[in-house]
């Protein structure tokens, strides 16, 4: 059975290998485009999550809060969660309702809650968790290009002649792209790698910039200025297929190649060399994720990039283009289905009149039915919660309580809420602990959906196995729920296959988004990459905006004549914008003198409620720690190995450290997968900033100010083994009584704070 691995954005092929409605065996799909059978440790091992004990096979209701959730039926639970969001509607208004969701549900989920939440409930308060992590980068390529999402695709990897990794370790994080990236460099390309810590992606880079965290708008406002500098700028391709460069001149004279070293930390001459390979190449890509998105000038970052590529020509053309790496397996689809904020199907926004009165009619809405009225993205979501105005929350498929920054604001919203409804595939999460009704999500072999990748992909996850239990598909939850809440009419679906054929009528020739032409049918085939119309005869159309803005022949790319590009912006030509480097949110000072960093480890996803499982990928990643450097270490008597307290102005968390020269004086780094069902005081984001860039509404948890400070050693420490052969041990303080273990879900692991 073809599928897709449920992780990262990547989108790697699988085949299951099925027998007794269990999942056996995973393997690379050879014929995938993407991965070609390639296969990261997390993908390899995928299929052992499906069936572990602690799914959530049956729907729970807690009778009060405080209390242990009750067993109740599937059916039971979808009346009852559909009759108290009706009550509180009708008693407070629809914009009292709220949803929360994410870009690992299916695009027939994605689009019916949307369709749900705005069309029928009529509440703009949706939000995604694809918010923390790729709302910039949509917001930048918005403003800059006309639409969301990359330009290019994977394909141009194999032919470029340079890549510029900035903000993103892809080593880690996108592995089997990395090996992709690497065929290339083996061939001859230079790697360029921009991070404020030396990661697995930087130790492969030809040039490593280390540069100092938040200074990256400094850094490719000071590249395009030695570009233009050195000659190396495109003026037959800046008068005609782009606008606002008259104001670029005078900008980028405030950014020399000696006050750009000054402020980033890289020493002119590796500045000078990284334009000067630019300008030179023949094709060059950029690749960039969390580490520029996550910030209060995410959206100008992508700003920034895409101006390096309107102004060198290097863009929609075969091994060139910006490239935003997606961090969630279908949170490309999720930005397409429109399910943040003003967002609708196909690239349309509540904000945009015509677009409004499409949906409209698609969703067989009378005129006007959809509102303007928009939020301010996650974290003003919680808020809200917390403050009363929003009484009650659908949450899907994420865990916010652990990822959200500054979480308690997420803690109140949820404890102050009158009804708060969390659907998932497993039973013990740190968002599920404040549920009043928890209902069973089938897992991605356990149903059909499309999934779309970073470069428009798309992929049939087919079913392989049943769902335990009461367990449905999360597209079935939401159209039952709807059902019951009286909308029976627009939502009585039979299959995802009926769900995907009215979301496909949402096509754009605006933007060029078109998945017409990729049917259930097709995709059981093969793969598609979008944009696909109907009598398109290409499962690969991996440029955009070419000739018409639609079409994707690459003929006059191919034979070396110039393309007509049309973008779609009002003007059809790229936009310059120019952005000026300002500080983070929050700065260093005396009593918070150190930068925190935060991210992702290879072998982790998330919050671990599926790797967290998995024997050999706790092996390879075994526990949660804060990087330090050697000259800090020393001052603060911090040993390796010790405990540390990492405290902000928000919150605190308790670390062992690692120390090591991988980052930066006066910064350190600590990965966010683990939290609160591992132990007490390991949730980083306690500790992180909610500020959030203005335009995209994206938080800047790469950046702020921290104290740290050794924690003496804890009790000596006694092993215990879980029940039922589970093969994990729980390291308790030797005085630990024998019910602490009763608090420890048996697939979990109550961690030595140094070392599992």
């Amino acid at each position: 059975m073809r599928s897709v691995c449920p992780y990262c954005g990547v989108g790697c092929g699988i085949v299951l290998e099925v027998s007794g409605n269990r999942v056996v065996k995973v393997t690379g799909d050879k014929q995938h485009p993407t991965n070609f059978g390639r296969l990261c440790t997390k993908g390899n091992t995928c299929a052992q999550a499906i069936a572990e004990s602690g799914r959530m096979e049956y729907a729970f209701k807690r009778l009060s809060r405080g209390r242990e959730p009750v067993r109740l039926g599937i059916l039971d639970a979808i009346r009852e969660t559909a009759k108290r969001f009706r009550s509180i509607m009708d008693e407070h208004g629809p914009d009292a309702l709220s949803f929360y969701v994410s870009g690992q549900m299916s695009l027939e989920a994605q689009y019916l809650i949307n369709k749900l939440a705005k069309g029928f409930i009529r509440t703009n308060n949706i939000e995604s968790n694809s918010r923390l992590c790729m709302a910039s980068a949509g917001s930048g390529y918005k403003l800059s290009l006309g639409a969301d999402g990359p330009p290019g695709s994977y394909q141009d990897m194999d032919r470029t002649d340079l890549i510029f990794v900035i903000g993103a370790n892809m080593a880690d994080c996108h592995p089997i792209l990395f090996l992709r990236v690497m065929d290339r460099v083996k061939a001859g390309a230079k790697l360029i790698v921009v991070d404020p810590r030396r990661n697995a992606t930087a130790d492969k880079a030809s040039l490593f910039m280390q540069i100092k965290p938040g200074t990256d708008l400094t850094l490719l406002n000071g590249l395009l200025h030695l570009i233009v500098k050195n000659g190396h700028a495109d003026s037959a391709f800046i008068e005609e297929f782009t606008s606002g460069w008259e104001a670029m001149s005078a900008f980028l004279e405030d950014y020399p190649p000696d006050k750009v070293a000054e402020i980033t930390g890289i020493p002119e001459a590796d500045i000078r060399q990284a334009a000067a390979w630019i300008g030179e190449a023949p094709e060059w890509m950029s690749c960039w994720t969390m580490g520029l998105n996550q910030s209060t000038h995410g959206t100008w970052h992508t700003n920034a990039i895409c101006n390096l590529y309107l102004a060198t020509g290097k863009i929609c053309r075969p091994g060139s283009g910006p490239f935003s790496l997606t961090g969630q397996p279908n949170a490309m689809g999720g930005r397409e289905m429109g399910y943040m904020g003003p967002g609708l199907p196909g690239q349309r926004s509540v904000l945009v009149e015509e677009e409004r009165q499409f949906i409209e009619r698609l969703w067989n809405l009378p005129p006007r039915s959809l509102r303007t009225e928009v939020g301010t993205g996650t974290v003003s979501m919680f808020q809200s919660m917390q403050a009363g105005d929003i009484k009650a929350c659908w949450i899907i498929c994420t865990n916010p309580v652990a990822t959200v920054p500054n979480r308690k604001n997420v803690i109140a919203g949820l404890q102050a809420a009158e009804f708060v409804v969390t659907q998932d595939a497993f039973f013990d999460t740190e968002t599920n602990r404040y549920a009043d009704m928890m209902l069973p999500g089938a897992l991605w072999s356990e149903a059909e959906g499309v999934m779309i990748n970073s470069e428009r992909n798309l992929t049939l996850a087919q079913k392989a196995v049943d769902p335990p239990g009461e367990a449905m598909p999360d597209w079935e939850i939401i159209a039952r729920v709807a059902c019951e809440m009286g909308f029976s009419d627009a939502f009585a679906y039979e299959s995802s296959a009926e769900v995907y054929r009215e979301l496909q009528q949402a096509w754009n020739p605006k933007t060029g988004y078109d998945i017409r032409g990729a049917s259930y049918e097709r995709l059981r085939e093969t793969p598609v990459q979008w944009p696909c119309a109907p009598s398109s005869p290409n499962d690969r159309n991996p440029i955009r905006y070419l000739n018409d803005g639609i079409s994707q022949s690459l003929k006059e790319a191919e034979d070396g004549s110039r393309p007509r590009l049309v973008f779609p912006t009002p003007s059809g030509k790229g936009v310059f914008l120019a952005r000026p480097f300002l500080p983070p949110a929050e700065m260093p000072d005396p009593g918070f003198p150190f930068v925190l960093n935060t991210g992702r480890l290879q072998h982790q996803w998330h919050t671990m409620t599926k790797t967290g499982k998995i024997p050999t990928l706790n092996k390879l990643n075994p526990g949660p720690f804060v990087e330090i450097h050697p000259e800090d270490a020393t001052t603060l008597g911090i040993e390796d190995k010790g405990r540390v307290e990492v405290r902000s102005r928000r919150g605190y968390a308790v670390l062992p450290a690692v120390v090591t020269d991988r980052v930066r004086p006066g910064n350190c780094f600590a990965p966010f997968h683990w939290n609160d069902v591992f132990g007490a005081n390991l949730a980083i984001n306690d500790v992180t900033n909610d500020a959030i860039d203005p335009i995209s509404f994206q938080p800047e948890f790469k950046y702020c100010a921290v104290s740290l400070v050794p924690v003496p050693s804890s009790l000596p420490l006694r092993r215990w083994s879980l029940p039922s052969g589970s093969g994990w041990t729980a390291c308790l303080p030797e005085c630990s009584p024998a019910p602490i273990l009763r608090m420890v879900p048996r697939h979990r692991v109550l961690m030595d704070q140094a070392r599992w």
